[in-house]
């Protein structure tokens, strides 16, 4: 008789599905084949924001989500951030616009940091006083209103595009707006990260303000400095020209002069002659007497 082996079992893999964040109503985006549904904890990764909110606008977003717990053996998430691909913002920037771009961290009002980087595109071209006031009104306007919004309530402003248009309406104060956006956002759980709240924003607003202000007086240094150095050359120019003159009036002095002295050679030329005929015809008349 043949003898009978036992073979071993082979455990086989399930799919476990992955929930959207409640932002996005908790719908099915995906399933991960897997032993245990605890493995699935802690998995990061990225899905286009058409999917989840079925908008083809939202087509260039693609957002970070994090499995945090399983329930019922459904993988939960929540949001990490999101970022625009690059193809985008290049179709976002054109010529006779300045690009205003920004990365900041902030702290909500639950303790949890961002880092969030918004870009601004003006209408025309803008000094570089005007682009800083910009960044620092866009950088005083994210502390302020972090700082009372909790994070979930955070990423649900940035996902309705309502805190770009805000941003757009601050920036729009200094100049002309073509386009307001966040590139990216991102939470950050590392430790040290130094973090702007708005007090702190004021200083660092009065210091770069004063730096503005300095690059605004340098302009305006070099601009005066150009046009004394055209003045300058205009007054060469004119002295140049006055000497020319006096030049020409000397010459026409020393020529005048030297036709004088020549007249006045001829006479006395023309008088030794008359002289000189009057005394021969004096000494004929000696001879003939």
């Amino acid at each position: 008789m043949a003898r009978q082996t036992t073979r071993p079992r082979v455990k086989k893999k399930k799919w476990f599905p992955i929930l959207a964040p409640k932002l996005f109503n908790e719908q099915i985006i995906g399933e991960i084949p897997l032993y245990e549904s605890e493995a699935v904890l802690n998995r990061v990764f990225s899905v286009n924001m058409m999917s989840l909110t079925g908008n083809p606008r939202n087509q260039q977003i693609n957002v970070i989500i994090r499995i945090n717990k399983v329930q019922d053996g459904k993988g939960m998430t929540e949001v990490l951030g999101f970022e625009m691909m690059p193809s985008s913002v290049k179709r976002i920037v054109r010529r006779g616009r300045t690009k205003i771009s920004d990365s900041i961290v902030i702290a909500t009002s639950d303790n949890k940091k961002v880092r969030v980087k918004p870009l601004i595109i003006t209408n025309t071209v803008v000094n570089n006083s005007t682009a800083t006031s910009i960044r620092l009104s866009v950088r005083n306007a994210l502390a302020s209103l972090a700082n009372k919004l909790t994070y979930d309530k955070l990423v649900e402003e940035i996902m309705s595009f309502k805190l770009q248009k805000h941003l757009g309406n601050v920036a729009s104060n200094i100049t002309p707006i073509k386009s307001s956006t966040i590139r990216s956002f991102r939470i950050i759980e590392k430790e040290g990260v130094r973090v702007i709240r708005p007090k702190e924003m004021r200083t660092h607003f009065k210091e770069e303000k004063k730096a503005g202000v300095q690059e605004e007086r340098r302009e305006i240094g070099e601009e005066e400095k150009k046009e004394e150095k055209s003045e300058i050359k205009g007054g060469d120019k004119e002295r140049a020209e006055e000497k020319q003159k006096k030049d020409m009036e000397k010459d026409g002095e020393e020529e005048i002069e030297d036709k004088k002295g020549d007249g006045n050679e001829e006479e006395r030329k023309e008088e030794g002659k008359v002289e000189v005929g009057k005394g021969k015809k004096e000494k004929k008349k000696g001879k003939e007497k």
